[in-house]
């Protein structure tokens, strides 16, 4: 068939604008933010085709925070408006909403059930996914607690069992089996006024175990139980999981930071020098270490002094062991289900020869986490993906197509050198929008 020169540009015209409606539908953007002791960490992920993609990652020094608690609003806050700024301007655009991590002090997980009769059509949509999650929850939330998820575990159609995704298939009535997640409201609120304070918008909130999970899981491990523990600068949390559902967790005051630490005080030197040891000297593991390779560094009162890797390995393994060993002792008393698998992950897995010792306090089947994502590829990020993919996973089994840009955003994001004007952010209150209507979405 021939097609003139203008019936080829009319016929390309409308091709294109099928192709940008139907890559509109597809093409989704999140941006994540990690709220840690020690760093608050940026993300913002492209999901297209079942793919996630890597647009931008920063992390800041934290001010204000002490072991995941927010101790000064105003300094975490500034710490936010700074990471934010250095995203925006990677993108050329304004980010203006957010997933936040809410610290795990004092969490609950209450197993809930609901049911509801279906309309007449008998069809099961999005909304009645909605509705049967609304009721089991309902009722459930002690005055002093608030909601943080509810993580299905499975549906029920009338007299079939085990459904994961429900919708579009028929029924008379719809049951659902879960875990709700729930955490003192003060530490919600804590989080949603800074988010706020920073001029962003709260999307939603996960807790650091539920987005490890997401991050670090497979398929296999979907059907096992077992546990992760993240290593972390301040504290170590403990994560039990039954068959992927997040069914306790404990966070212990302990961390990278009590290495460092010792090191200053052995050696008489600062925590900061201590950390560069850990960071770039020592071996988790003594046995690993060379006694010829020399540090120096100089002490508290000015002096240069050398350190062997042996004597600075020695201090380090001996904090190590009690961290990785009173983790391990808290598995068992978290659940007394047979455990199939442990992960680690964290920054303290990074240290030299941090896997000797793993296997040493735990058997060789410990599973010793590294993100690959391109575009990142560094552990401290892993909460940062894995409450991205949590709430993909979470939009998706409820039939919700949301993305964090509007149309104008994605059309800035995607052309190049048009950068949207930084307009002032106008947000609706949180705690109207958001926690009211935490399960609507």
């Amino acid at each position: 068939m021939y097609m003139d020169r203008e019936t080829i540009c009319i016929f390309g015209s409308k091709f294109a604008i099928f192709w940008k409606r139907v890559d509109a539908i597809l093409r989704k953007i999140y941006t994540s933010i990690d709220i840690g002791s020690y760093s608050i960490k940026f993300v913002v992920l492209e999901y297209f085709n079942q793919k996630v993609y890597v647009l931008a990652s920063h992390s800041v020094d934290s001010k204000g925070i002490k072991k995941g608690l927010i101790i000064e609003p105003n300094l975490v806050s500034e710490c936010i408006r700074e990471g934010m700024k250095e995203i925006n301007e990677m993108l050329g655009i304004e980010i203006k909403r957010v997933i936040v991590n809410v610290p795990d002090y004092n969490v609950r997980f209450t197993e809930v059930e609901g049911h509801i009769d279906i309309s007449q059509s008998e069809v099961i949509t999005a909304s009645d996914i909605n509705r049967v999650i609304k009721d089991s929850i309902y009722n459930r939330l002690d005055d002093d607690y608030e909601l943080v998820t509810m993580i299905p575990r499975e549906y029920r159609i009338d007299n079939e069992k085990g459904i994961r995704k429900p919708i579009g298939k028929k029924g008379q009535k719809l049951e659902i089996n879960g875990i709700m997640i729930s955490t003192p409201k003060k530490n919600i609120y804590s989080v949603l006024r800074v988010i706020e304070n920073a001029g962003l918008e709260v999307v939603d909130i996960t807790i650091a175990g539920l987005d490890n999970y997401y991050e670090v899981h497979d398929k296999g491990l979907d059907k096992k139980d077992g546990a992760i523990i993240h290593l972390g600068h301040e504290t170590t949390t403990v994560s039990i999981f039954d068959e992927g559902i997040i069914v306790g967790n404990e966070t212990l005051q302990i961390g990278g930071v009590n290495v460092e630490k010792d090191l200053a005080y052995v050696f008489g030197i600062q925590v900061s020098d201590g950390r560069i040891l850990k960071e770039k000297f020592a071996s988790s593991h003594k046995r690993f270490c060379q006694i010829n390779e020399i540090y120096e560094v100089k002490n508290t009162i000015g002096d240069v002094i050398k350190l062997n890797q042996l004597e600075v390995s020695e201090v380090v393994m001996s904090r190590m062991v009690e961290i990785l060993s009173l983790a391990k002792k808290q598995i068992r008393s978290l659940t007394n289900h047979e455990i199939n698998y442990i992960i680690l992950t964290g920054g303290l897995t990074e240290i030299k020869s941090f896997k000797n010792l793993a296997y040493e306090i735990f058997g060789k089947d410990v599973i010793i986490y590294t993100v690959t994502t391109l575009g990142i590829r560094d552990n401290k990020y892993i909460s940062a993906l894995g409450m991205i993919k949590y709430f993909i996973d979470k939009m998706e089994s409820r039939g919700k197509n949301v993305s964090m840009l509007d149309a104008s955003e994605e059309t800035a994001l995607v052309t190049p050198n048009n950068k949207l004007k930084k307009d002032n952010v106008i947000i609706n209150k949180i705690f109207g929008n958001f926690v009211a209507n935490k399960e609507e979405k």
